[in-house]
This record gives structure tokens, C-alpha cells and sequence, in this order.
């Protein structure tokens, strides 16, 4: 039973992304630093400081800099509708940061 696979609920297909990520907490009104880990169409995985009192279902709002990625260049444009869906400590030894999921209010495209 430990080797089965779980299967992937993703919608859509994920690409690696490292990027700088500014969020504006929304239940807070501050804002955090983060880091782009992956992306795609309807969501992101990213890294925050430990100390971010984020919680899975709070809205947030992202603004990506320093974008190396031509195909994604153009999501510095605009700041991103997301909400957090995910909180993982599990790497917090190894990285010193928390790993969180987000949702995209608007998919990448729509905007």
C-alpha cells in the first residue's frame, strides 16, 4: 500500500516558475514577500516567510517581479485575484519557509 500513487486533481498542467512574488494579504492588509515555486492557468505554488499569518480560504492578491520566463512576462502587468487553498509546514525544516497553494479568482487568461 505505501508504494500506490495518489492520483492528480490538478485541472490544469503545472510549470516550473521562479519568480518574486509580492502578496497582499487581504484579513491582514499587509504585505508579504514570496517566491514563485510553480504555475499554471488556475493556480500557484509559492514560499512565505513563516511568520504570514495565512490560512487556507483567504483572499489574497499577487503582483509577480522579476520574471525571467518571456511566456510570462506579461504577468507583471497586473496584480493577480487569488485565494490560498493549501498551507504546508511539512518543508519548514528543510526551507525555512511555508509552501502555499493558491487559486486564481480569474484564470490566467481571463485577465
Amino acid at each position: 500500500m505505501g508504494g500506490e500513487q495518489k492520483a492528480d486533481r490538478r485541472r490544469h498542467r503545472r510549470f516550473p516558475l521562479s519568480a518574486g512574488v509580492q502578496l497582499h494579504h487581504g484579513p491582514s492588509s499587509s504585505d508579504i514577500p514570496g517566491r514563485c515555486v510553480d504555475i499554471s492557468d488556475s493556480g500557484m505554488l509559492m514560499y512565505v516567510p513563516v511568520s504570514a499569518p495565512v490560512r487556507s480560504g483567504q483572499p489574497i492578491r499577487l503582483t509577480l517581479t522579476h520574471i525571467k520566463a518571456e511566456q510570462y512576462k506579461g504577468l507583471s502587468d497586473r496584480p493577480l485575484k487569488a485565494k490560498i487553498v493549501r498551507v504546508q509546514r511539512q518543508g519548514l525544516l528543510l526551507t525555512g519557509k511555508l509552501a502555499i497553494g493558491v487559486e486564481f479568482v480569474e484564470g490566467l487568461k481571463d485577465g
